[in-house]
């Protein structure tokens, strides 16, 4: 592992119990890939085929609905980031075309629910720190111009110089895959609902794929 990871206390008491990450180096993101756009069309007629109350029931997605509302934060205003990709999927029936490696963890993202934070690694700095806000953060979502401030008490992971991702909700834009990311991070923090197990099968899933269209190698450790 190139960086330390770093759990503090209080972020582990909110249940945190298996937060799961990879990393991902030696990449090169080729600018299309025929078998990618085949698994994102299967993908989009899976999505398509989902009954409201299958998305609202799925007990992954309702594991991060819970940890949301348990710090008295709304679940419709951070919903989970594997709800928010297959609701605009529903919404636009397409599947999002970003870049290989983007689309190509998205189709896991589908699959399984989690949400997988996604981070180019040479933009972050410093240590990696899953901890609690103390408020006031300033935060850009990926695809957002607006900046945001977390709370008190917001749960989310960050390097030494910015929040990079945010209640399992939203990731930095800072920090996004571009098309020439050689490095990258992924993380999957986990819910109560989810076990270390299928955390671990799911990110090493998406870093699988990744490799099998932009090259490199990875490597799968448990941080709490």
């Amino acid at each position: 592992m190139q960086k330390r990871y770093i759990i503090d206390p209080a972020f582990r008491a909110l249940g945190f119990a298996s937060c799961t990450v990879c990393e991902v180096h030696g990449i090169s993101i080729p600018v299309e890939s025929e078998e990618v756009e085949n698994l994102k069309a299967r993908t989009l007629s899976m999505v398509l085929g989902l009954e409201d109350e299958a998305v609202m029931a799925d007990s992954v997605l309702e594991g991060y609905r819970s940890q949301v509302a348990a710090i008295g934060r709304s679940a419709k205003k951070f919903p989970p980031a594997a709800e928010g990709l297959i609701q605009l999927i529903r919404r636009t029936r397409r599947f999002p075309s970003i870049n290989v490696a983007v689309d190509a963890y998205n189709v896991t993202v589908c699959n399984c629910r989690l949400a997988l934070g996604v981070h180019d690694l040479d933009r972050i700095t410093g240590s990696v720190t899953f901890r609690l806000s103390s408020g006031g953060e300033e935060f850009r979502a990926v695809g957002s111009e607006s900046v945001k401030r977390t709370a008190p008490g917001d749960y989310l992971y960050a390097d030494d110089t910015r929040v990079l991702a945010w209640l399992d909700s939203k990731d930095s834009d800072d920090v996004k895959l571009r098309p020439d990311t050689q490095n990258l991070l992924i993380v999957i923090q986990g819910t109560s609902r989810t076990s270390r197990e299928y955390n671990r099968a799911a990110i090493g899933d998406a870093a699988e794929r990744i490799v099998r269209f932009c090259g490199g190698a990875f490597a799968i450790s448990d941080v709490c």
